[in-house]
């Protein structure tokens, strides 16, 4: 879903807690609140109990809700998550438009 490769160093970088949230939020929001937890593992390419963890956070914060279908929990994005999803993308965009004019910064010493 994100781009794991570091664009100065093409590389795969580890990525941070904000990337992971963003993209266990557009994982879940492909599934329309039909979202299990195998389903956002797969896509979010994390393991399961790994991703609970992560799931429990965003559902403390108000950024995901839950709701048993047949016995299980499935998740949906809420206002305030694609709300986050939006600043994410934004702030995400300003950095990177600024990545290459410090990477000539370095360059020039």
């Amino acid at each position: 879903m994100l781009d794991d490769r570091d664009a100065g160093r093409g590389g795969p970088r580890r990525r941070e807690v904000t990337d992971l949230y963003a993209t266990v939020l557009e994982v879940v929001k492909r599934y329309h609140g039909a979202a299990r937890i195998t389903r956002v593992s797969y896509g979010a390419g994390m393991p399961v109990d790994r991703l609970r963890n992560f799931v429990d956070r965003l559902l403390s914060l108000g950024l995901l809700e839950s709701e048993e279908v047949d016995g299980r929990p499935v998740y949906n994005v809420t206002a305030r998550g694609q709300e986050f999803l939006d600043t994410y993308w934004k702030m995400r965009g300003y950095v990177e438009a600024l990545a290459p004019i410090e990477e000539r910064g370095t360059r020039r010493r």
